[in-house]
């Protein structure tokens, strides 16, 4: 839900002169522009911060629009394969009453082929997976097994798998078969995990609007007046 942050020129400055009040049309929509790109930049660090091994993708994934003495604050609602930070940044945001994990591609594609409707969490520790630079399973790996199992690769297995139930002794989840045995690769859950809601995407913009744009709007004054 969009939430509007409001303020009043005489709620950022003591008193503006004639000179001033005939500036500040053009002194705000500059001090509003400058204030957007801070936001972003500052949300990025925020969520470095409090993220458990953000992408680049979620760290950039703040956008802002600015218009006259308006700005729009939003977080990219678009991603690749359908992975959209604004989906699954929103059970993390304080502001929201729905805190349960973001349903990837990858268990949607379980779902959609009958294999599970439980919940795969990545077993970054076991032998077999592959992981980025930032701790997390390659996107090429997650492709890689789900392509492998629809197609009944047989050196992929599921635990439990619904199109063929059988009996195994082992734990449930995703295994790959090398030579040494099964390497898990995804553990399952019953439920979608909840997630923690550390991110305040409106407390945080307003902190930096009270901090930032008195002295924003200020210095574009006293530039649009030289």
């Amino acid at each position: 839900m969009a939430r509007a942050i409001e303020y009043s020129a005489e709620s950022l400055l003591d008193r503006l002169s004639i000179l001033e009040v005939a500036q500040f049309k053009y002194a705000g929509s500059q001090a509003i522009k400058r204030f957007g790109f801070e936001a972003k930049q500052h949300h990025g660090l925020q969520m470095a911060g409090r993220f458990e091994n953000p992408v680049n993708y979620t760290l950039s994934s703040v956008r802002y629009e600015a218009k006259d003495l308006e700005v729009i604050l939003s977080i990219n609602p678009d991603g690749p394969k359908g992975n959209a930070p604004a989906t699954y940044i929103f059970p993390a945001d304080k502001g929201t009453s729905e805190n349960t994990a973001y349903v990837t591609r990858f268990a949607r594609g379980l779902r959609k082929a009958g294999i599970t409707t439980k919940f795969p969490v990545p077993y970054t520790r076991g032998r077999g997976v592959r992981v980025n630079r930032y701790g997390n399973m390659t996107g090429g790996q997650y492709q890689q097994v789900l392509s492998a199992l629809r197609n009944n690769n047989p050196q992929y297995f599921s635990v439990p798998d619904n199109r063929s139930p059988r009996p195994s002794g082992l734990p449930s989840g995703i295994y790959m078969r090398t030579s040494r045995g099964p390497n898990m690769l995804f553990g399952y859950q019953n439920r979608v995990p909840s997630v923690r809601q550390n991110y305040d995407f409106e407390g945080i913009t307003r902190r930096l609007a009270d901090q930032r744009l008195p002295k924003l709007l200020r210095q574009e004054l006293t530039r649009a007046l030289r």
